[in-house]
Parts: C-alpha cells; sequence; structure tokens
C-alpha cells in the first residue's frame, strides 16, 4: 500500500488483485463510497487518496459482504416495449425496403464506376445462396439480373470476378 501513496492514479486491476475481490464487488464499493473512478482509454483508475480511503474502509467493515442483486422476471408480452399490433409488419417491410434501397445503390455504384467484385460478394449483395447459370455471348459469360447485366471476367493469374453493366456491353 505505501506503493500507491507515490503515485497519482492506482488501476482497479491492482486494487482487485490486493483487495482479493471481483471487479464487479470492487465497483459496487467504489459506487456505495461515492467515489468516482477515472477512465482513461480502456483502463479504470482511482486516485490514490480514493484508494486509501476505500482499503482503509474495507479494512474497517471486516466480514460485511457486498452482493449485487439481479432480478428476473417474466414479463407478459403486453408490457413489452415493441408494439404488438396487426400494423407492425409495416416496419418490417419499410426496414427491408431501405436494405434494398441500399444494395440497389451499391450496384449502381458498381455500374458507375467499373469496380468488379467476386462471386461470394456478388451472390450475398444479390441475397442468393449462388449465382444463376450464365449465357454465353461469344467469349463472354453474363447473367441478368434487376435489370443489369453481370459479366464474368476470367484473367489468368486472378480470381473469378463479376462487373456490372446497364447495357449488353462487357
Amino acid at each position: 500500500m505505501i506503493a500507491m501513496a507515490t503515485e497519482e492514479f492506482v488501476p482497479l486491476s491492482r486494487l482487485e488483485a490486493e483487495l482479493g475481490i471481483s471487479r464487479v464487488d470492487l465497483l459496487l464499493l467504489i459506487r456505495r463510497l461515492g467515489l468516482e473512478p477515472i477512465r482513461r482509454g480502456m483502463r479504470t483508475f482511482l486516485s490514490s487518496q480514493d484508494a486509501a480511503m476505500l482499503v482503509s474502509r474495507i479494512a474497517g467493515e471486516g466480514t460485511e459482504s457486498v452482493a449485487a442483486e439481479l432480478v428476473l422476471e417474466e414479463s407478459p408480452v403486453s408490457q413489452l416495449p415493441v408494439p404488438i399490433e396487426p400494423q407492425w409488419f409495416k416496419a418490417d417491410l419499410y426496414a427491408d425496403l431501405r436494405l434494398f434501397r441500399e444494395r440497389l445503390e451499391i450496384l449502381e455504384r458498381l455500374v458507375r464506376t467499373g469496380i468488379e467484385i467476386d462471386s461470394r460478394e456478388l451472390a450475398d449483395l444479390l441475397q442468393l445462396k449462388r449465382l444463376p447459370s450464365v449465357e454465353q455471348q461469344g467469349d463472354a459469360a453474363f447473367f441478368d439480373r434487376l435489370g443489369l447485366r453481370f459479366w464474368r471476367r476470367n484473367r489468368a493469374g486472378q480470381r473469378l470476378s463479376w462487373r456490372v453493366t446497364a447495357s449488353s456491353e462487357p
């Protein structure tokens, strides 16, 4: 504890180790005593004065235990915060429409920029388990979906990719 007096802040991990209590119990004690922990990034500290007071209070209290109480109650469906009504399906519909619009925007950007994507990404974008069979036009293979044409690109030494166009031009 002498080392704590020379430091400005004491990490909670050191207090846990010195006091032999869990982080939850330590945080409950800190809250009970009205102390304010200091957060820096992902770490939590107490000032050295607060840590000394906490240690002295724990030593003075002796065998009093700190318990956190968790109450689980089954709430009836009518008390849920989400409305359960016949018209509630509209929210799901609007969410699906928004996702569809976002997918269409991504497809439009692919058409505009000419960026090619791999088969798995394209299947995910089109919400397909696997891509449909392709048609042949000369030496190029393609399939049509959502008013767009998806051209298969095979380059030696590279993975298969797909280019999206709005017209029949590869």
